[in-house]
């Protein structure tokens, strides 16, 4: 067994307990390739622990993995995981720095997480961007048919001229917010524009690293 093994041996220690979800069922464990199966967690970037997970999983069949063989795959898996546009797309996905890139494995992983924590701010800021523009637009979608719907009142027969006066001025007040809208939904149809063009160009750049 080499130090890799040997390194990842603790996370097998630990139980995670997750009751009732097994990992695989009766036939995955009646006909188990334990090298694809630890390779599979490798690449998917889970915890060498996960092996307790399917040794709970097999028990009930009787079937007991076959830890060297797992261990062969998921070094082998886990190689295949540990790359920096591995970690870029996970830091652009929002997701934690994983551990599992440890040792040799971790500078490069890390290389690339980091670049794609930058990504992701900038996809943050263009979200925070378009969900103000969808305020904007919903509340002047609000307002418009607010103004129609009084509108519409003025022309219903029998009205006082109390009423009237009252919706004349409710129209005027929202017809005055919908015009300083317009204007704000400009500006921001225009920030969404400009953070777009701008993730485009930083991803492009940051791509170019990995």
């Amino acid at each position: 067994m080499n130090i890799r093994y040997l390194m990842l041996l603790p996370g097998l220690a630990i139980v995670l307990g997750m009751a009732g979800c097994s990992t695989l069922d009766k036939e995955d464990c009646l006909s188990a390739d334990w090298q694809l199966i630890g390779f599979n967690d490798g690449v998917g970037g889970r915890d060498a622990g996960r092996l307790e997970q399917h040794r709970d999983a097999c028990s009930d069949y009787g079937v007991v993995p076959l830890m060297d063989q797992y261990l062969l795959g998921y070094d082998r898996g886990v190689r295949r995981y540990c790359t920096a546009i591995n970690g870029y797309n996970e830091a652009r996905a929002g997701k934690a720095l994983n551990p599992v890139c440890s040792g040799e494995l971790q500078p490069e992983f890390v290389r690339g997480f980091e670049l794609g924590i930058q990504t992701h701010q900038q996809l943050t800021r263009l979200e925070s961007a378009r969900h103000e523009l969808s305020i904007l637009t919903s509340e002047q979608h609000s307002d418009v048919r607010d103004r129609n719907d009084k509108r519409e009142q003025l022309i219903m027969d029998g009205i006082s001229s109390d009423t009237r006066s009252f919706l004349l001025s409710e129209i005027d007040e929202l017809e005055h917010e919908i015009r300083l809208r317009n204007l704000q939904i400009k500006q921001q149809q225009q920030s969404v524009r400009m953070e777009t063009r701008y993730l485009q160009e930083m991803e492009a750049d940051l791509r170019k690293q990995l």
